[in-house]
């Protein structure tokens, strides 16, 4: 009995210490919207949240004031436009550790590839594959995952994750993922972290 009992302590101290590891709590946990902060969250359960990242941008105020729209755990099935806005924007995902982007728990996917426009469409066709488009200034996003899940690229055209068409753009630990030109940073200052 002694010889299994002493394999079964060292393993549920390794259990332990891997579930402090990965603990959803401490600095570097992002799992609570700041203050004042738009809400996104798909269940519904956080008062006044909107269910869809859409919803949520349609509803930042027009002030130079930055704004923070913090989106809860989920699966965010849509193509998302941020248009001109008049102050800073900042997109934070729920996560347990913002140093690490396998630690993400926020993706925002689409698919749409270059097939799936209209053929008499003959400019600005990467923009509208696009899962995430941006055309303000001044975007930081943290732990976002984003994702263009159209297909191959020799089957079906280019299918952008995200397009930046700003100035002054800061992505930290995101995780961008499609099947060609899956980042088109086509104007201004990016910088990927």
């Amino acid at each position: 009995m002694r010889i299994f009992a002493l394999p079964l302590v060292v393993l549920a101290s390794f259990v332990a210490s891997a579930a402090a590891e990965y603990s959803c709590a401490g600095p570097d946990a992002r799992t609570q919207p700041p203050t004042g902060a738009i809400v996104v969250d798909p269940t519904g359960a956080y008062s006044g949240s909107f269910h869809n990242l859409s919803e949520a941008v349609s509803n930042v105020p027009n002030t130079t004031d930055e704004h923070t729209i913090f989106l809860f755990p989920g699966v965010y099935r849509e193509q998302v436009l941020i248009s001109r806005l008049n102050g800073p924007l900042v997109l934070q995902g729920y996560t347990c550790n913002t140093k690490l982007y396998a630690a993400n728990e926020v993706t925002i996917s689409h698919a749409k590839a270059q097939r799936d426009i209209s053929p008499e469409i003959t400019s600005g066709r990467n923009d509208l594959t696009s899962t995430l488009r941006l055309k303000t200034n001044d975007v930081k996003v943290y732990n976002l995952n984003v994702a263009n899940t159209a297909g191959r690229f020799l089957e079906n055209g280019q299918a952008v994750a995200t397009i930046i068409e700003g100035n002054n753009y800061g992505f930290y630990a995101c995780n961008f993922t499609s099947h060609q030109d899956t980042v088109y940073a086509n104007k201004g200052r990016e910088l990927f972290a």
